[in-house]
């Protein structure tokens, strides 16, 4: 094992030069040199080092990214364009808040208005449905997305419900790619 590699399996186990020094029984100062290259490492030390990683898991990263879309698609004033060209941006979240293929929606228009607002972000865990009386993304076959809350499913159509103006929003199930549970709002 090569100072390169010594560096890089730091990184990746999340583990300290401090503690590969403890490790050796070497100053901090002698495996900083050991690992900028201005000193040889000896048969000894590198089994150590070896031993040191032993079977040791790349740590997992403390924050992903995730694309954001919202931008508003034609012919609806609260629909959103979920194509992969409409992306947005992209945002850091929490490593532990995106499981599974894990987006996030802009908020466009005010019809969830005052529960959620314009350019309010909400995190969504694609493939989770919607629990009864929260919020939900609605994935339509046409590539458009609604952010409404889920009221249940019956007969052929979706239930839903937007605050402003306070009323029932019924689709045809037939319409419908997917129903999405909101995780979190940001």
């Amino acid at each position: 094992m090569k100072p390169p590699e010594i560096r890089k399996r730091l990184a990746e186990t999340g583990r300290t030069s401090a503690s590969l020094a403890r490790h050796l029984g070497k100053s901090k100062d002698s495996v900083s040199r050991l690992l900028n290259e201005q000193r040889a490492m000896d048969v000894e030390e590198h089994e150590k080092i070896v031993s040191f990683f032993g079977d040791d898991h790349v740590a997992a990263p403390a924050f992903v990214q995730i694309p954001v879309y919202g931008y508003a698609a034609a012919g609806g004033g609260d629909r959103i364009a979920l194509a992969e060209d409409r992306v947005l941006d992209n945002i850091e979240v929490p490593a532990g808040m995106a499981k599974g293929q894990t987006i996030a929606i802009r908020i466009a228009g005010d019809s969830m208005e005052p529960r959620l607002f314009s350019g309010e972000l909400v995190i969504v865990e694609l493939g989770i449905p919607p629990s009864r009386n929260r919020d939900c993304v609605v994935e339509m076959k046409d590539g458009t997305a609604l952010v409404k809350e889920y009221r249940g499913m019956r007969d052929g159509q979706a239930f839903l419900f937007q605050y402003n103006p306070a009323e029932e929003v019924r689709l045809a199930v037939t319409q419908i790619k997917a129903l999405h549970a909101v995780k979190y709002r940001r």
